[in-house]
């Protein structure tokens, strides 16, 4: 992965680290024109890519005598799926990989920006509350990571590169071999060595507080210039590392006493992620403003049948758990990574409060019922999607309202008033800067989320002169957004807003992207679509004969390897061969909603029941009204029913909108025409 393109020195100087392609470097590595070298690891080297459409990407050739091991192939395999994963602000993104290649390579998200290590060579150490920031980045990405079930192994200052919007992790998690980072340059060694933790010197098992530990180092040489176990020769850095308590003079008290605890010899001493996060919230610049009072009218409401407890932790950035936010605090990012203008923008939000429930028992009746629900919005809600750290749900309607809710403290963040006039499709871009709402008056319009600003919106999109439901997907590195609907499928450049291309799509429903963005997928009738996204107009085709109904969803699974039709059941095939895998049966009328479950081998979905006023002839699909059916893709039946604590109607309740948190560990869903709130269930 890149360190870095180029980075302004002492004096302003402005230093370039991309050196010429040498004789006998390849000029392309899979998709990618190959523009220079970045740099070298214990894995391979390191180049600057260009992808047909102008991405650059940082592509990394693993070295011949790793890549001649099934051991290392078969790992570099597994973990480069999971890697793919990984979401959030704070890491480079590993958007391809192809383990069967010769050599094996990898390419990520290319990021401009020196690493630590240049930054502080360079101007010399941190003041305190940058240090407060950059670990609260750094320690957000490292929970991301986590949670994908990945330990970094190498986290050093060196795979810290410090961009203009904040620190990302890079090199995390990737197959590393015992020995691999001992390169021959005497000074790479002990710089790995110097922020290795005890249990990894020793060969022992590694876990995430082993990146814990290299965390704590990398803090106290962001502070002071050096490792806390410096020394000249790796004997000694090995012995302070084992034996030697910390160097840590230099640090402020507060600091001080957070690394102290990261650099517990003892693993089971360290302290997780989550908790380095709430940590550095207390310790970082600014006291944390009291919450704005609730607005006259707002919603507070506190779901019956559950008993009152401590509320669930919510979602971290990519939806693990972290420690509940007290009732007054403003979100952690914007505490710690929004500074004052994003800080004064939140408390500025009326403060529209729901309380939480928590499940007491844990029985499955419990499990079945929402831990809470989001009230306030004017009307009915047909859009949700959560921003890839997990920590942003947004909300779209019929409201004439967009709304952005913290699901760490629960409030709105901000809501867009006036306008759109209706929003039918939401989708982040990967770093979860900016949103993308398919509206109702015929416009494709974005938000900054970090500035709560409208932008620009996307130039060269047609509609039908009557308003179409255009759904939104944008591509796993953020560089294209389909649209699809209105007879079209629409792809844009995200940053330019320019069209790249229109379709004639049949009658598109749903889209989606394929994880290496080279696919993306529609549902038309009864009929799934997968198009290249960079070749001609002639889609393949899965069918199945079984289907009795268009499908209103398109699904694909996170591995890739699977897609699917979501309306008379969920029909799947295997991706590959287009051969039926499987036909999951629904006690809905019709699906209108599905979608993966990421990280379990699940699906969600839902759509009709039928109301007091319809012929009813089977009571199992009357019952279906107002809730969500999660099926086990190991048995192919439904596992679980969702029931939603929906506002008094008398209609049947129809399932609109449909959100995973990038964790899986939460559920959002809305209903309509009646209710306007957002149902919320954690799920084991």
């Amino acid at each position: 992965m890149p360190s870095v393109t180029e980075f302004i020195g002492p004096g302003g100087t402005r230093s370039s680290t991309v050196e010429p392609l040498r004789p006998g470097d390849p000029r392309t590595v899979g998709p990618y024109r190959l523009e220079g070298r970045l740099g070298a690891g214990g894995m391979g080297q390191v180049f600057l890519g260009t992808s047909a459409s102008g991405r650059r990407v940082a592509v990394k050739l693993i070295r011949p005598e790793l890549a001649g091991t099934a051991r290392f192939r078969e790992r570099f395999a597994r973990e480069a799926a999971a890697a793919r994963q990984v979401g959030g602000f704070h890491t480079a993104q590993v958007v391809e990989a192809d383990p069967a290649a010769e050599p094996p390579w990898l390419a990520t998200a290319f990021v401009p920006g020196p690493t630590l290590q240049q930054l502080v060579d360079a101007g010399g150490p941190r003041d305190p509350a940058a240090v407060l920031r950059l670990g609260a980045g750094i320690a957000e990405g490292l929970a991301a990571i986590h949670r994908c079930g990945l330990v970094h192994r190498d986290l050093k200052p060196g795979n810290v590169i410090v961009a203009e919007d904040g620190p990302r992790i890079i090199d995390f998690g990737i197959a590393h071999e015992p020995g691999a980072d001992a390169m021959t340059r005497t000074g790479s060694v002990i710089g790995t060595y110097a922020y290795m933790s005890p249990e990894q010197v020793r060969g022992e098992a590694l876990s995430p507080a082993g990146d814990v530990f290299a965390f704590g180092s990398v803090l106290v040489f962001a502070a002071t210039g050096r490792s806390p176990f410096d020394a000249t020769t790796v004997p000694a850095i090995v012995h302070r590392v084992v034996s030697e308590p910390p160097r840590l003079d230099g640090l402020a008290a507060p600091l001080r006493e957070l690394v102290g605890a990261c650099l517990a010899k003892d693993p089971a001493q360290r302290p997780g992620m989550d908790e380095v996060l709430a940590r550095l919230s207390v310790t970082g610049p600014g006291a944390v403003p009291p919450a704005a009072p609730a607005a006259p009218g707002a919603a507070f409401h506190a779901l019956p049948t559950q008993p009152a407890a401590a509320p669930p932790a919510p979602p971290g950035p990519a939806g693990a758990p972290t420690a509940p936010a007290p009732a007054g605090a403003l979100s952690r990012r914007t505490l710690l990574l929004g500074g004052v203008g994003a800080a004064a923008a939140a408390a500025a939000v009326p403060a529209y409060l729901f309380r939480d429930s928590w499940l007491g028992s844990g029985s499955e009746q419990d499990r079945t019922r929402p831990v809470a629900r989001l009230e306030g919005h004017p009307q009915s809600l047909v859009a949700l999607a959560f921003s890839p750290d997990g920590r942003t749900l947004a909300a779209g309607g019929s409201g004439g309202e967009l709304w952005l809710w913290d699901t760490v403290t629960r409030r709105t963040i901000t809501k867009f008033g006036g306008e759109p006039p209706r929003v039918f499709g939401l989708a982040f871009s990967p770093d979860g800067w900016t949103l993308v709402g398919s509206c109702q008056d015929g416009t494709l319009r974005r938000w900054d989320v970090r500035t709560r600003t409208a932008l620009p919106a996307l130039s060269g999109f047609e509609t039908l002169s009557v308003p179409t439901p255009y759904s939104l997907a944008v591509s796993p590195d953020g560089a294209v957004l389909a649209a699809a609907g209105g007879g079209t499928l629409q792809l844009f450049d995200l940053t330019s807003g320019r069209r790249l291309k229109k379709i004639e799509a049949g009658e598109p429903s749903g889209v989606l992207f394929t994880p290496d963005g080279k696919g993306v997928a529609t549902a038309s009738r009864e009929r799934v679509l997968l198009w290249d996204v960079d070749g001609g107009e002639q889609p393949r085709t899965f069918t199945d004969d079984s289907a009795d109904s268009p499908f209103y969803r398109v699904l694909i699974s996170p591995d890739g390897k699977t897609i699917g039709g979501a309306g008379p059941g969920v029909h799947l095939w295997d991706l590959a061969t287009g051969r039926p895998t499987a036909t999951l049966t629904s006690p809905h009328r019709r699906l209108e909603e599905a979608a993966y479950r990421p990280g379990h081998p699940m699906i969600a979905g839902g759509g009709f029941g039928l109301g007091p006023d319809d012929d009813v002839k089977d009571e199992a699909r009357a019952a279906t009204g107002g809730t969500v059916s999660l099926w086990d893709l190991k048995t192919g039946r439904v596992a679980r029913t969702l029931t939603a604590d929906l506002e008094e109607s008398a209609g049947a309740p129809l399932l609109s909108a449909l959100a995973f948190s990038p964790d899986g560990k939460t559920l959002a869903a809305a209903f309509s025409p009646s209710d306007s709130t957002i149902q919320l269930w954690q799920l084991a």
